[in-house]
């Protein structure tokens, strides 16, 4: 969506279409494995603390 809220088929008939959107879920699952390991290590400090 564009920031007006609408969508632009022409975005969907680029030629990176489907690199910008793998592109996009790969940056995604990143993030959450990063968020993850973060709170993994988190507990485990934790947990060699008591």
């Amino acid at each position: 969506m564009s920031e007006r809220g609408l969508h632009r088929i022409e975005d969907d008939l680029a030629e990176s279409w489907i690199e910008d959107w793998a592109g996009a879920g790969v940056a995604e699952i990143e993030d959450f494995l990063k968020k993850h390991a973060d709170f993994i290590a988190f507990l485990e400090g934790n947990a060699a603390e008591s």
